[in-house]
């Protein structure tokens, strides 16, 4: 049998299998269906737009870390849309299994479809959908869809993969794309799968306003008071316990699915050496020997607050330079997020850069490979830390709209939050109760609109300095 059979015969039964496969994906064993990120509803709306020609937006690219449940998002999208009476032609695929089992790309996979459908895509003349997983597989895969995007308007693609796509992808490809990026769960996702609880609509927007568009702490605190009600309703149906969880591992949706915390440590690191091996392997940066020092120097760095680039070199071994380089795709993968030293001065610049990681289960787990998962009460700080620098990553900084970084002098905030290049915001964050000292040293320090602690304090002015506002971690986590 030539491959091109094999190619062929391997698509049909793709087909044939899809619905069993995608709801394998979109159930637990007792047949429950998984509950629906907001994500899926963004899809849907693109393809349905797409299906009663309401848009011209026919290419979704959704990046994202290993875990956080894009092929969940295809598979739940794919039989919404095959329960249409129109009854599209559909297609849900993983390039990441063809490539293991025949060993071909995309191209191959994309001209076994086209004999199946009976015409050339240039002559469609019916709606043709694409659910493309693990795109990354193929190197060449967005210029391949670019080619597809080109010949016809009556084909929709969604292709998910690694964070690390959006590294594969041309300018030319990018013009025509859409990128919807799916992060680790926020807390209002993790209580709506896990609990069945759902914020009001639009409580995430006004928090977010509050905090992050304000022109005075005085001003964030009225916004914020005005929303108390619904706050309080939140977490009147949530157990506040629930918080420890989410931090611990809870940001990451298969790890809902497992009993014990060692299960989704050994998962998580099994989703790292993927995450190495695979994704950042593909972009051919790195030879073998490296490759083989990343998962130390990210444990390094989940023990650590603000680390040279010279002690790293002493303590993995490596050039300076190479680490740089790594430290440099692993934020670009998403997988950590810098946060360097605030100013524009040589000593600013000279300060070591902090790396959270996007997710802190992620770092929990590095803290259980090195048998410290048991002291809670000390490393909490930091996934709380993690947690924030997510949260305004996802909502900020992704958006290009802001800018991160941490006063370095000693005793100060852990945050300068500047948004829309106008606002500067000093934050500090804890777990329990948090004075405002660190914020007062900053704001002495640093030219800044106002500063929030985020904690386990009441929402107030601070008694001392009414441009300090103390934000419940109630509050933050609902963002």
């Amino acid at each position: 049998m030539s491959k091109n059979q094999e190619v062929f015969q391997y698509v049909q039964k793709q087909m044939s299998l899809a619905n069993s496969r995608a709801n394998t994906l979109t159930k637990d064993r007792a047949g429950n269906k998984y509950p629906k990120r907001y994500l899926f509803y963004k899809m849907r709306e693109y393809a349905t737009d797409f299906l009663d020609n309401r848009s011209e937006n026919r290419w979704i690219v959704i990046p994202g870390l290993r875990g956080v449940g894009k092929t969940t998002v295809l598979a739940q999208l794919y039989l919404e849309l095959k329960s249409r009476s129109s009854d599209p032609d559909l297609l849900f695929i993983s390039l990441d299994e063809i490539n293991n089992l025949l060993k071909v790309g995309l191209s191959e996979v994309l001209e076994a479809y086209e004999q199946i459908l009976g015409t050339n895509y240039e002559k469609l003349e019916r709606p043709v959908l694409l659910f493309i997983d693990e795109a990354q597989t193929d190197p060449g895969w967005a210029g391949i869809l670019k080619n597809l995007y080109d010949k016809t308007k009556n084909v929709f693609i969604i292709s998910s993969g690694s964070s690390a796509i959006g590294l594969q992808m041309n300018a030319d490809a990018a013009r025509r794309a859409i990128m919807e990026k799916l992060y680790p769960l926020s807390f209002s996702e993790y209580g709506m799968i896990k609990n069945q609880v759902e914020p009001q609509e639009n409580l995430s927007r006004e928090i977010k306003q509050a905090l992050f568009f304000s022109s005075s702490a005085g001003e964030a605190h009225q916004k914020l008071k005005a929303i108390e009600t619904q706050v309080n309703q939140y977490w009147s149906k949530m157990d506040r316990l629930e918080v420890k969880h989410y931090l611990t591992i809870g940001t990451l949706p298969f790890a809902l699915g497992l009993k014990e915390q060692a299960q989704v440590f050994d998962a998580i690191s099994l989703l790292l050496d993927r995450v190495i091996s695979k994704d950042i392997a593909a972009l051919g940066k790195f030879d073998t020997k490296t490759l083989a020092v990343v998962k130390r120097l990210l444990l390094v760095l989940a023990e650590s607050d603000a680390i040279s680039l010279y002690k790293l070199e002493q303590v993995l071994e490596i050039n300076r330079l190479t680490i740089a380089e790594i430290l440099d795709v692993l934020g670009k993968a998403e997988l950590l997020i810098k946060v360097p030293a605030h100013g524009a001065n040589i000593s600013a610049v000279r300060k070591p850069a902090k790396y959270l990681f996007m997710s802190p289960a992620i770092r929990m787990a590095f803290f259980s490979i090195a048998g410290i998962e048991s002291t809670w009460l000390t490393r909490q700080g930091k996934l709380l830390e993690d947690t924030v620098a997510f949260y305004y990553y996802r909502e900020i900084l992704s958006k290009g709209i802001g800018s991160l970084s941490y006063d370095s002098s000693e005793g100060s905030a852990d945050f300068i939050f500047r948004v829309a290049n106008k606002t500067q915001i000093a934050a500090e964050i804890g777990i329990g109760k948090k004075n405002s000292k660190q914020i007062a040293k900053t704001l002495k320090n640093i030219k800044c609109d106002y500063g929030i602690t985020i904690s386990q304090e009441e929402l107030k002015l601070d008694k001392t300095d009414d441009n300090i506002l103390m934000v419940p971690l109630d509050y933050f986590l609902l963002i």
